[in-house]
């Protein structure tokens, strides 16, 4: 019977056999039907598919999105079936990458506290892994985004240190100095109109269309307390 043993086709495709049984169990690759005596017999065709596999792995795709590629194989299927589902693809990988850059993030400042000394009493670390306060693991993971728009004067450097003593870890404070040609883009897209100005997740603080902020006023913002 011509074709090719389980094990002729693992070695012409550079897989073991258990990874050619796996792909069978998830419906990527067909199994042969085994005849009375002997073994089952692989067409040729079938190192193309486990290279084709292998290929779309390589690229990121799940099995699961490797049978939606192979459903899609024929002459009939439009290339713009493949290309959603690489857009969709490329979507899901930009997800991870920022829930990656996340966890970089929390482990970076959580290791830049940490004394690399004395008991786990002291060490951020272990702390943070062993607590079970959702809202301080939330503000672990995510920055609240700070803006203050300046235009270098005196005024404008006491908010700035204003915003700083008062914002908490959870802060991501960014100073622009207007003067400097520093975010004046943003300041427009912001609808700034007069400095000095705070920006907090985007937002313009009310009271910076009246007066000057003040420490009530950060704080109610929520720049000095977590998330």
């Amino acid at each position: 019977m011509k074709g090719l043993t389980i094990g002729a086709l693992a070695g012409k495709a550079g897989v073991n056999v258990e990874t050619i049984r796996y792909y069978e169990r998830r419906g990527v690759l067909c199994k042969p039907a085994r005849p009375e005596s002997g073994y089952r017999k692989y067409p040729h065709e079938t190192i193309k598919r486990l290279l084709f596999i292998k290929r779309a792995q390589a690229l990121g795709f799940s099995l699961k999105e490797i049978g939606e590629l192979l459903s899609l194989e024929s002459a009939d299927i439009s290339c713009a079936k493949v290309l959603a589902l690489t857009q969709r693809k490329i979507l899901d990988i930009e997800s991870k990458i920022r829930s990656l850059e996340a966890i970089k993030l929390t482990l970076s400042e959580l290791a830049i506290k940490c004394p690399g000394e004395g008991n786990l009493l002291f060490c951020p670390i272990w702390h943070r892994l062993e607590t079970n306060d959702k809202q301080e693991e939330v503000s672990y993971m995510a920055k609240r985004k700070v803006e203050v728009f300046t235009a270098g004067c005196p005024i404008c450097s006491d908010l700035v240190e204003l915003v700083k003593s008062t914002a908490s870890p959870d802060c991501e404070v960014t100073i622009y100095n207007l003067n400097q040609g520093h975010g004046v883009e943003e300041a427009k897209g912001y609808g700034i109109t007069a400095v000095p100005s705070v920006v907090v997740e985007g937002k313009l603080l009310d009271c910076c269309q009246r007066v000057h902020p003040t420490e009530h006023d950060l704080k109610a913002a929520g720049i000095g307390k977590p998330l």
